[in-house]
């Protein structure tokens, strides 16, 4: 089990920096919260060492490049031992077309997205993932559209004074643009913090050029934000995600307000087959995470039958762009 990092007031705020725009430069963090640039770069390199910072990665639409995102859920039989389960979540993160893959306990073994233009692309990596037909007892396929991510408000040193930013992924109309566009993407989308002039480099163009067409990307809303991927479980949260189960729809407006104001609910997913409403939480304890059902739960009372929940214990990837 992985052991909670003791980190101090700047550790944080630098973190929440990060989690505002993991694109910013050195010396812009360091301005913000002001400590020397040396400072805040010889921290990142000790977030990296130690775990607690495991990629960059770029918030991209993919609806806006012509892709649909597909959410599917396992649960296992036959799976034994750590080692056997390891070894198909490897599998399935060696995908291209895999974006996100996560373990789970609770109701599922595997949460993971499929991202691909179309349904005859996602039956071919689903012919792929059925050679473990044999292991697999129950699964879930739902379509994403759209995804809500807020601003993990909870890292910053006073999250009640923080407002959340709403960054939308899925459900839009493509966008027009190049290949070259593309090949950035999926640049951005493994280490936002390469330096322009490297990714001018690697496709034989101009900085300048690099940078108008990720200004570009920004303002089309295909590109939503820049994030790091952090490890949770070493800044002493776990990771929840809920199904609620509705009696009607009337109050949906009100319950993804209380979504977006509140510090520890980070995401919200519309699905088409999935549950009536979807939300996900970090909490620092099974009792934090109980206390806040408890309060949805009483605020609405008259439209919530029941949720179920499950834990993501353990990233294995987390990107928004297929390769």
């Amino acid at each position: 089990m992985n052991k909670k990092i003791k980190l101090n007031r700047k550790d944080w705020k630098i973190l929440y920096e990060l989690e505002k725009d993991a694109r910013q430069s050195l010396q812009s963090i360091s301005k913000k919260i002001g400590v020397s640039k040396q400072l805040v770069k010889y921290s990142l390199k000790k977030y990296e060492k130690n775990g607690i910072i495991l990629a960059y990665t770029t918030l991209i639409d993919s609806s806006r490049i012509g892709y649909y995102t597909y959410r599917v859920y396992l649960k296992f039989k036959y799976v034994n031992t750590p080692k056997e389960k390891e070894k198909i979540l490897i599998f399935l993160s060696n995908l291209d077309e895999t974006t996100i893959v996560n373990e789970l306990s609770g109701n599922f073994d595997v949460g993971l997205t499929i991202t691909v233009k179309n349904i005859y692309d996602f039956y071919k990596v689903w012919e792929k993932i059925m050679r473990f037909k044999k292991k697999i007892l129950e699964y879930r396929v739902a379509i994403y559209s759209p995804i809500f991510h807020f601003t993990r408000t909870l890292i910053a040193p006073e999250p009640e004074k923080e407002i959340p930013e709403i960054r939308i992924l899925g459900g839009k109309e493509k966008a027009d643009i190049h290949e070259i566009d593309i090949k950035i993407l999926k640049i951005l989308a493994r280490n936002v913090r390469q330096p322009i002039i490297n990714i001018a480099k690697k496709l034989n163009t101009s900085p300048n050029s690099i940078s108008k067409r990720i200004k570009n990307m920004e303002k089309l809303g295909i590109i939503q934000g820049y994030r790091p991927l952090f490890n949770w479980n070493l800044l002493g949260y776990k990771y929840y995600k809920i199904d609620l189960i509705l009696d009607n729809h009337s109050k949906n407006k009100e319950l993804f307000e209380y979504c977006h104001k509140h510090p520890n609910i980070i995401q919200v997913n519309q699905t088409i087959g999935g549950s009536d409403f979807e939300f996900e939480i970090f909490a620092k304890s099974y009792e934090e995470f109980k206390k806040i059902m408890e309060d949805i739960q009483m605020k609405f009372s008259d439209i919530i039958i029941n949720y179920e929940y499950f834990i993501v214990e353990k990233p294995y990837k987390e990107t928004f762009m297929a390769f």
